[in-house]
């Protein structure tokens, strides 16, 4: 099976590439440049590198959100544009459940947190299993770190930009390695191969939406305007 993975929920963006039995292209950037305007090159470069076309890809992966509005939006045009021209199965993943699962087999809980700025995460609490505790949830840090009881390992960029609110919290946590943080494109093959794969369906793929979980900062101030009429 070959498995195309894409991830663009955040500034930084990388693809992946699964070739028969083995990841053949991993690339990530980090840089200032739009996800519309390095994407499809990093696709084009990475199939170059593994030898395969577009027709040759069993399957895409993508991270659907929580993450950057625009981000989530153009990886997921762009990997539903590429499986509703070649007739290629779809699999969305949560991007809080990418992030556990790059440390999974802990022996602690694991909290997803991502920045969700306006000093706000997106946040979701697993167990060892990677079974799902706390669902994903928008809210203000010192709020959702009053619903942990238990120790915990921390995930996601959330981790650093709001370490003085854990700190204060008091929860028991501990932080994970520095690259365990980015929602590589590389967890999401590994998440695909132990998934029910599913079957082409244009209809769904057609509707599938990004997992924004809140509102848009326009749809917010379009909301305040028409609770003012």
């Amino acid at each position: 099976m070959n498995v195309l993975a894409l991830s663009t929920t955040s500034s930084s963006g990388s693809i992946a590439i699964y070739k028969e039995d083995h990841i053949s292209y991993i690339n990530h950037l980090d840089i200032k440049i739009t996800h519309s305007e390095r994407l499809l090159p990093q696709i084009d470069a990475g199939l170059k590198n593994s030898k395969i076309g577009i027709p040759d890809i069993d399957l895409v992966v993508i991270a659907n959100g929580p993450g950057s509005f625009t981000g989530v939006r153009i990886g997921l045009a762009t990997a539903k544009g590429i499986c509703m021209a070649q007739n290629i199965p779809l699999l969305p993943i949560n991007t809080l459940e990418l992030l556990a699962n790059n440390v999974a087999d802990s022996s602690r809980n694991i909290l997803a947190l991502i920045d969700a700025r306006m000093a706000e995460v997106y946040a979701a609490l697993y167990s060892t299993k990677l079974e799902l505790i706390i669902p994903e949830t928008n809210a203000k840090p010192a709020e959702f770190f009053k619903k942990i009881k238990e120790p915990v390992i921390i995930v996601g960029d959330g981790a650093k930009e709001f370490k003085k609110e854990i700190l204060e919290s008091g929860i028991d946590h501990t932080f994970c390695l520095e690259h365990q943080n980015i929602p590589l494109a590389s967890t999401l093959i590994s998440i695909a191969l132990k998934s029910n794969i599913p079957i082409f369906d244009f209809e769904r793929i057609a509707e599938l939406e990004p997992y924004y979980l809140r509102k848009s900062q326009a749809e917010l101030v379009r909301d305040e305007k028409i609770k003012k009429q």
